[in-house]
């Protein structure tokens, strides 16, 4: 049944499979007023035979409610995966069916509860605007056949194409494309598609640029291959015109859907302005790159009300450029990035972006006053190793320029190695004052999995007011015998987060680090039971994360403390695991329910070297965390190693709250 819109020219249909027609007849008119059409099934093979039928022009998206379809998949196509981007409407608060749809391959799950007028706007918005720029797609294939077909089939359904048939032009072609998304050849003359996308990846301003790949190659390891140089999808010659389109199409709504999530964090954030995730993503990719020595952060602090910040923001986006990302990053802050280089140093451009930005603000005012701002920047070279220090640093520097220099932008110093020596006193005494910050970060599975994970890390604010990583300052505390009041601390504030998620009706699983220092005083065991119960938390008790270089070098210690902690219920994890004869030695001894991998083991697995250390993840009793996860090229192999859980940037950076959303992690 197809309920056309008689007003407007159709855009395209959206089929909705569902057991209550009534929910189709109240969505439907206002689909039509945003030019969709919408067909409805009541039963899931009908739904197949729609999606099989080579004349039909292939659908916007499908709808499936799960409460009456828990378990629908598409039959299968030529590809693999779903042919059309699928949308969920399910419970909100059952995360295990929001997991298992977003698992089968759903880009989004939306209540059903919402009113038929916004249910519709939520579609329509992930389909995209009817009225708004098209997708720009760059075509890139040597072979001028395929080309065509891929560009005709793209234009037919609605896109904007470029064809590129020499793959070293193709750079020249993104700078004058801008396309949305790149279809990409994997066999070329002079370069191969992997190659080039190495390339492309390595340009800051194409980092989030999508690729698929679209070859004739069936070797799994080659397309792996492709997928992990930053590929976002594969495809195999020859594709259906169908699937091509969907798999366009799927990718572009992941996309917009992203997007319009970050926005949201942001209220009336400019088009232009990302997610500080983002942002903080983006600062931990650039730290751990060569590229990173050619950039900064700019931070703009300014007095005034939202309104104010607001103006601030957007007059920030638009003076940013293609090549910079621009956040809010603080209560009074925008931050920005900047690319520096030869000839063109950062206090240079951090000037001129203040100046330009006063002077957009001020014809924007007319005759009203703009509040004063000031303009800090911190090298990503004097990062600390974590952007969370970067972007501190980078606000201090700020919050001198507003308070000290009149506007005039200010770069963070990196203090010499006698004031460094001369400030361990004040850093022993911030510590020593509890001078603490807390950070989250949400560790998440890559199979089906109901718990909310998060790691609870500690951020010092040092003697002149930046936040600093625990690599500056626990190597202080520890020659100062100081790490059990970093313990301490570090327990009761987790221990209290953990409190207001179970009051809230949001219990999480906690991972609190305690050292071997601490653990071994005598009262330690007793101490731990006794905060947990003090907050009546017997039912939500913490995990308790020890080094494993720590619990090697006093593993009777470790032992002993383990057992302790196991016949309380809490459960440990190993920090810092290697496969190897040292992490075997300690898995021998300790019970443990979790293992973190070491930065550097978790990149270097080979296939199945995890599943004869713990066995099949399906039933394993102790799961393993890979840590460094900065971009979907890293989850595959992960996945394939045996990896249960991954945490990084690319999931999110460390942030204040755990407001992360699992239910989306499987897009």
């Amino acid at each position: 049944m197809s309920l056309t819109n008689p007003t407007r020219p159709s855009r395209g249909s959206i089929l909705f499979l569902g057991a209550d027609p009534a929910l189709g007849t109240a969505i439907h008119p206002h689909l039509a007023g945003f030019g969709l059409d919408l067909e409805s099934f009541q039963v899931p093979a009908e739904l197949d035979r729609r999606l099989a039928t080579p004349g039909d022009p292939p659908p916007l998206l499908v709808l499936v409610d799960l409460r009456a379809f828990a378990s629908f998949a598409p039959a299968a196509g030529p590809g693999p995966g779903p042919s059309v981007p699928l949308v969920g409407l399910g419970d909100p608060g059952d995360l295990q069916q929001r997991l298992a749809a977003l698992h089968a391959g759903f880009a989004a799950c939306l209540s059903p509860d919402l009113p038929a007028a916004d249910l519709a706007a939520r579609l329509a918005a992930l389909v995209g605007p009817a009225d708004g720029p098209a997708a720009r797609i760059l075509v890139v294939d040597d072979q001028p056949v395929a080309a065509l077909f891929a560009e005709w089939v793209l234009q037919q359904a609605g896109m904007v194409t470029q064809r590129v048939s020499d793959p070293l032009e193709v750079l020249a072609a993104l700078d004058r494309f801008m396309p949305d998304l790149v279809l990409m050849d994997l066999h070329m003359p002079g370069v191969s598609g992997i190659e080039l996308t190495g390339v492309i990846r390595a340009q800051e301003r194409y980092a989030d640029l999508l690729i698929v790949f679209l070859s004739a190659e069936l070797d799994p390891a080659r397309q792996l291959e492709a997928l992990r140089i930053g590929g976002d999808d594969f495809l195999a010659k020859p594709v259906p015109p169908a699937q091509l389109v969907a798999c366009v199409r799927r990718r572009l709504l992941r996309v917009r859907q992203r997007d319009a999530a970050r926005r949201a964090a942001v209220p009336d954030a400019p088009p232009g302005l990302a997610g500080r995730e983002r942002l903080l993503a983006r600062l931990d990719r650039l730290i751990r790159s060569p590229s990173g020595e050619d950039w900064a952060l700019a931070y703009l602090e300014q007095e005034g009300d939202e309104a104010a910040l607001t103006r601030l923001a957007a007059a920030v986006t638009a003076r940013a450029g293609a090549e910079s990302l621009a956040a809010r990053v603080g209560e009074q802050g925008v931050g920005v990035l900047l690319r520096g280089g030869a000839g063109r140093p950062f206090s240079a451009a951090a000037q001129a972006l203040g100046q330009c930005v006063r002077a957009d603000l001020e014809a924007g005012a007319g005759t009203a006053p703009v509040p004063r701002f000031g303009v800090g920047w911190c090298a990503v070279a004097e990062s600390g190793g974590e952007s969370v220090t970067l972007v501190s640093r980078a606000r201090k520097a700020a919050r001198i320029s507003l308070q000290a220099t009149q506007g005039r932008a200010q770069g963070y110093v990196r203090a010499s190695s006698r004031d460094a020596a001369a400030a361990r006193d004040p850093l022993l005494a911030a510590i020593a004052a509890g001078q603490f910050q807390i950070l989250f970060q949400p560790i998440v599975p890559l199979h089906a999995a109901a718990a909310e994970r998060y790691e609870a890390t500690l951020r010092l604010t040092g003697p002149q007011g930046e936040l600093l990583a625990p690599g500056v300052f626990v190597p202080v505390a520890l020659r100062a015998g100081e790490t059990a009041r970093i313990d301490r601390w570090l327990l009761a504030a987790g221990l209290d987060a953990l409190r207001e998620r179970r009051a809230a009706g949001r219990p999480v699983e906690l991972f609190l680090h305690q050292s071997i220092a601490a653990a071994a005083d005598d009262t330690w065991v007793e101490r731990v039971r006794d905060e947990i119960a003090a907050r009546d938390l017997i039912q939500c008790r913490p995990i308790i994360q020890l080094q494993l270089a720590d619990a090697d070098r006093h593993l009777d210690l470790a032992a002993r403390r383990a057992e302790q902690l196991n016949r309380l219920r809490i459960r440990l994890c190993l920090n810092g695991f290697v496969v190897g004869e040292r992490g075997e030695r300690v898995l021998a001894r300790l019970p443990v329910a979790y293992v973190r991998l070491a930065r550097e083991a978790a990149h270097g697995l080979s296939d199945g070297r995890l599943l004869t250390l713990f066995g099949d993840p399906r039933g394993r009793k102790t799961l393993v965390i890979a840590t460094g996860v900065e971009g979907p090229e890293a989850i595959t192999p992960l996945y394939r190693a045996g990896v249960d859980l991954v945490q990084g940037s690319y999931v999110q950076p460390p942030t204040e709250s755990m407001d992360f959303d699992f239910a989306d992690a499987g897009t």
